[in-house]
C-alpha cells in the first residue's frame, strides 16, 4: 500500500500561530486533498488546525499509544492513500545566543513512519543567522538517526530579496531544496485556547489564519505545492500490520457528544470505535431529545464548563445523560467534562455550582492552557475497563480536576508519571457501565480493554 506522507516540522515562537497551520490551510485552499495529523498532545494545535482547515485532526503520540505497533496501526487506519497525509510537529525553538533547542517529536515521527521531514524556519532575522539556525536544526536531526531531510521552507520572510539571500546562504551551509516561503505579512498572532473553544469566538479567532492561508495559496510561485506531493511519495511502500481487533465490535452504535468545548483531543476515539467495527454518530447537546438509539456514548475532552448549561441546565439533556449510567449502555467521559458529574464544581472565576451528583467528588476548573503532563494509569483492584496489570496512557490537563478523588469517591485507578513507581494521584470512577475520568485518556493505548467494555452490555 502506498501512503503519501510527510512530516512538516515548524519552528515555534511564543505568541505566533505555528507556520505549519497556515501551510496546511493553504494546501487545502490550493485544492490538495489532505489528511492531517498533529504530533501530540497539543490541544491548541489540534483545535486551530481543525478550525483553519475544516478537517478532522488525528493526534499521533507514540507514548500515549503505548507501543510502536499500536501507533502504526492508528496511522495505518487513519491515513488515506489518495490524500496527502501531513504530520504537523514542532521543530524546536531558539535559545540564547542564537542557539537552537531541537524538539525530538518531529524526527521521531519521521523515523517511525519512514517518511521525509521538511523543516520550516523563521527567517525575519539576517540570512546568515537564519542559515545558521537551519544548519543546527538539520545537524541535530541527523544526530537522532537516518531521517531524510531533503527540503526546507522559510516563514516570516521580509521580502523576495531576503529570500534570495536565504537561498544562497542556506545553500552554502545545508544543500536542501527550497520550497518557497511564507511572507512576514502573513504571520499571525496566537489566540487564547479558550477563544478557540467558544462558539461565539472560535470562527472569529480562526479567520485571520484562514485569510492568511487563502492569500498564500493565491500567490503564484510563492510555494511549490506540488513538491509536497513529490517528497511525500518518496516513501517506501507501507507494510500492512496485522489487525486482530478490527471489526470485532461490529453491530454496535457509539454516539460521540459533539460540542465546541469538547473538541481538543482530535478524532482518535471515533477512529478507534470505527476500527472496532462500530457505527459512529454525532450527538449534539443542543438537540431537544439527544440520541437514545445508541449502545454506547463517548464524551470527548475539553474545557467542560463551556457545555455545563447544555448538559445541566436543560432538563431533557440532564435526564438523558444521568439515565445512561442507570441503563446497560456503556458510557465513557474523558477528561474535561468529568468535574460536572460530581456534587459541585467551581468555575475559573471561583463561583461554585451544583453538579449532576453522580459521583462523590467536587469538580474544579481553571483557565484552559496547554501545560499538559503525560501520565499512566493502572487499576487498583481490576475494574469494568482494566484487568489487574493492564494500563492506560494519556495526559493530565491543568484546567480540569476533582477534589477528594480517592476517599469517598472510590477511585478505580492509580495515576503515575511515565517511568515512575510512585503514585501521583487517583482517577477513574464507575457507575453502571459508565466510566468517568478527569484525565484525557488515549483509548488506543488499550484496545482490548475498550473492546471488552463495549461488548460487555451484550452479556
Amino acid at each position: 500500500m502506498i501512503i503519501p506522507r510527510l512530516v512538516i516540522a515548524d519552528e515555534r515562537r511564543e505568541g505566533a500561530v505555528p507556520p505549519g497551520v497556515i501551510l496546511a490551510a493553504a494546501l487545502k485552499n490550493a485544492g490538495h486533498p489532505l489528511k492531517i495529523f498533529c504530533a501530540g498532545p497539543d490541544e491548541y494545535l489540534v483545535r486551530m488546525v481543525a478550525l483553519a482547515t475544516g478537517e478532522d485532526v488525528t493526534v499521533l503520540d507514540p507514548y500515549s499509544c503505548g507501543s510502536t505497533r499500536v501507533f502504526k496501526t492508528l496511522f495505518q487506519f487513519a491515513s488515506k492513500s489518495d490524500r496527502l497525509n501531513i504530520i504537523l510537529a514542532p521543530l524546536g525553538k531558539r535559545g540564547d545566543d542564537d542557539a537552537f533547542i531541537l524538539s525530538p517529536q518531529g524526527p521521531e515521527l519521521s523515523r517511525l513512519l519512514e517518511c521525509p521531514l521538511v523543516p520550516v524556519v523563521f527567517a525575519d532575522s539576517s540570512a546568515t543567522i537564519t542559515a545558521g539556525i537551519l544548519e543546527k536544526a538539520v545537524s541535530g536531526i541527523a544526530a537522532l538517526g537516518d531521517i531524510p531531510v531533503l527540503a526546507v521552507l522559510f516563514a516570516s520572510v521580509l521580502n523576495p530579496r531576503e529570500y534570495q539571500l536565504l537561498e544562497i546562504e542556506g545553500g552554502r551551509r545545508v544543500p536542501l531544496f527550497s520550497m518557497g516561503y511564507i511572507p512576514k505579512l502573513l504571520e499571525r498572532s496566537r489566540s487564547a485556547l479558550l477563544e478557540l473553544c467558544l462558539d461565539t469566538m472560535a470562527e472569529r479567532a480562526a479567520f485571520p489564519v484562514k485569510a492568511a492561508a487563502a492569500q498564500l495559496a493565491s500567490l503564484p510561485g510563492q510555494v511549490d505545492w506540488n513538491a509536497f506531493w513529490g517528497f511525500a511519495r518518496l516513501n517506501q511502500e507501507w507494510t500492512d500490520l496485522p489487525e486482530p481487533f478490527r471489526g470485532k465490535a461490529a453491530g454496535l452504535t457509539v454516539g460521540v457528544v459533539t460540542h465546541s468545548g469538547l473538541a481538543l483531543e482530535g478524532d482518535n476515539a471515533g477512529l478507534l470505535f470505527s476500527y472496532l467495527g462500530c457505527s459512529v454518530r454525532k450527538i449534539f447537546l443542543e438537540e431537544a431529545k439527544p440520541a437514545l438509539d445508541v449502545n454506547a456514548v463517548y464524551v470527548p475532552h475539553g474545557p467542560g464548563f463551556l457545555c455545563a448549561e447544555q448538559l445541566l441546565g436543560k432538563q431533557g439533556a440532564r435526564e438523558w445523560f444521568s439515565g445512561l449510567f442507570k441503563s446497560r449502555k456503556a458510557v465513557f467521559v474523558n477528561g474535561g467534562a468529568a468535574p460536572l458529574l460530581g456534587e459541585s464544581f467551581s468555575l475559573p472565576n471561583g463561583k461554585q455550582y451544583e453538579g449532576m451528583n453522580l459521583f462523590r467528588y467536587r469538580g474544579k476548573y481553571g483557565m484552559p492552557s496547554s501545560d499538559l503532563k503525560k501520565v499512566e494509569v493502572s487499576s487498583l483492584e481490576g475494574d469494568i475497563l482494566l484487568n489487574l496489570g493492564e494500563k492506560l496512557r494519556g495526559y493530565l490537563s491543568p484546567y480540569a480536576s476533582v477534589v477528594n478523588p480517592g476517599d469517598s469517591a472510590k477511585s478505580l485507578w492509580s495515576v503515575k508519571e511515565p517511568g515512575s513507581e510512585k503514585e501521583k494521584g487517583r482517577s477513574g470512577w464507575n457507575l453502571g457501565c459508565g466510566v468517568v475520568t478527569d484525565l484525557c485518556i488515549e483509548l488506543w493505548s488499550n484496545m482490548e480493554g475498550i473492546y471488552r467494555w463495549l461488548v460487555m452490555r451484550k452479556k
